[in-house]
């Protein structure tokens, strides 16, 4: 008689199943010495997220400093009125970049200075910086790359990504993935790092293509037979319920973002011409779809710091002087770019008054905040709140003037007990290398101290954001 198989959860926290299929597993509080977390150390996980084009101050972030509530944020005729759902896991600041005004291309020194503190160098769509980002220090200190990602059409072409920045070398600038299926790829196990396959995984990719499984269907014994170890606690179940759920939604709005951009994901997606193709740069619309992308890329940052896949990310949200055209009711007349909205006037260049392109604008606000709410649910959905901090903000406060100072600052999640939540706090005029340096301490805990200062050499940790 054969000995029955006796399916096992192995030290890299993955669950192994038909054609060698590896899918990443959430913490299991009842199984942490075979968890993606150890139980003594659970880490911190960073995402930074940087758009574009500013946004319409007066109506965007709250009127008044103070707590932040359900019911207020609901009320409060804002822009960040979508994400209050969110509130109690909220915090909300204004903090200036290092640099007094604008010298050059605004939107390019502006994306340069979010996340590295730093004065850009040079000038125009190619301005650089002079040292690193934020997110780059801190995959140094766990000796791994960040995931950088992109939302936009990076056909555009004057400025593309300009956030991520790395340590050694002024103004080298890391490229970021703008198809939500790259990352995606890695977290199923369906390709290696390079994005090839083997001949076990490309045979599996095809099962998946003709029968329109899921890659959950792969793992289902495996996973049933891990939900019925007598140890596992029903928290725990439903974190692996919930856990393999996001994949499979994952999979299905991939399907329905392919109708626009080509075969569908679910068919057609994991072979490797297909792999291959979208890879290189898959087919992108200018409008409704930049949201679309955003969207995922956050669902799945979310699940890669639940298999603790990696502890940070960046994403670029918009390019830098933006051309996608928002359906959104003010524009209808218009019909103008983004950029142009946010310039209040037809132009690239010149800046104007235009009171329908402002209201046009507050409307890019809303509906931003309203993909930011989506995004932040999959990190709530598995159990991120107390182990994250996701950073949104935008490389310029305002769209006509291009103000360096009182940007929006946008965290959720208290980065394991260390950054206030439910507040939006006074500042006191602090610069965002004070912000950093408190999100990178946060994240770094738990290893030695490898940073005594970080950006514009101001030097510090915000107190008002530390518990």
């Amino acid at each position: 008689m054969e000995p029955k198989k006796i399916f096992q959860v192995n030290r890299r926290a993955f669950l192994r199943g038909a054609g060698g299929v590896a899918i990443g597993l959430p913490f299991l509080e009842s199984l942490p010495e075979r968890s993606a977390w150890a139980a003594d150390a659970p880490p911190t996980f960073a995402l930074f997220m940087v758009a574009a084009c500013g946004v319409v101050p007066g109506k965007f972030l709250p009127a008044a400093k103070g707590a932040l509530t359900d019911d207020g944020l609901k009320s409060s005729g804002k822009a960040v009125s979508a994400l209050h759902a969110h509130a109690a896991n909220l915090l909300m600041l204004q903090a200036n970049y290092p640099m007094s005004g604008v010298t050059g291309c605004g939107h390019a020194q502006g994306l340069v200075q979010a996340l590295t503190a730093k004065n850009s160098q040079g000038s125009g769509g190619n301005t650089y910086s002079s040292g690193p980002s934020a997110d780059v220090v801190i995959g140094k200190a766990f000796g791994a790359d960040p995931l950088t990602l992109y939302a936009g059409n990076k056909k555009n072409g004057y400025i593309v990504e300009r956030v991520s920045f790395k340590a050694s070398g002024a103004g080298q600038v890391r490229s970021a993935d703008d198809n939500p299926y790259t990352l995606y790829a890695k977290l199923v196990g369906l390709t290696t790092s390079t994005g090839t396959q083997t001949p076990t995984q490309s045979n599996t990719a095809s099962e998946l293509a003709a029968t329109r499984k899921s890659v959950n269907d792969l793992v289902k014994a495996e996973l049933n037979a891990l939900k019925a170890m007598s140890v596992l606690s029903k928290a725990d179940r439903d974190r692996l319920d919930q856990h393999f759920q996001g994949i499979r939604d994952v999979e299905t709005t991939m399907g329905g973002m392919a109708a626009q951009a080509g075969p569908s994901c679910s068919t057609t997606g994991l072979d490797q011409t297909t792999l291959d193709k979208w890879k290189s740069g898959f087919a992108f619309t200018t409008n409704g779809m930049i949201e679309d992308v955003a969207r995922l890329h956050m669902q799945i940052v979310a699940l890669a710091f639940g298999c603790a896949y990696n502890r940070v990310a960046t994403m670029q949200w918009g390019d830098g002087t933006d051309q996608t055209r928002y359906n959104v009711a003010s524009n209808a007349s218009l019909g103008w770019p983004f950029h142009h909205l946010s310039h209040r006037v037809q132009s690239d260049s010149q800046s104007g008054s235009n009171p329908t392109a402002e209201a046009a604008h507050a409307e890019v606000d809303a509906l931003r905040m309203t993909t930011l709410a989506a995004g932040l649910d999959a990190f709530a959905q598995r159990g991120l709140a107390d182990k994250s901090i996701v950073l949104w903000t935008n490389h310029v406060a305002e769209g006509p003037n291009h103000s360096f100072k009182n940007l929006p600052y946008i965290i959720w999640g208290n980065g394991g007990g260390y950054i206030k939540n439910g507040q939006f706090i006074d500042s006191g005029g602090a610069g965002n290398g004070k912000v950093l340096n408190t999100i990178i301490k946060a994240v770094t805990k738990d290893k030695p101290a490898t940073l005594t200062d970080f950006g514009d050499g101001t030097g510090g940790e915000l107190a008002a954001m530390k518990v």
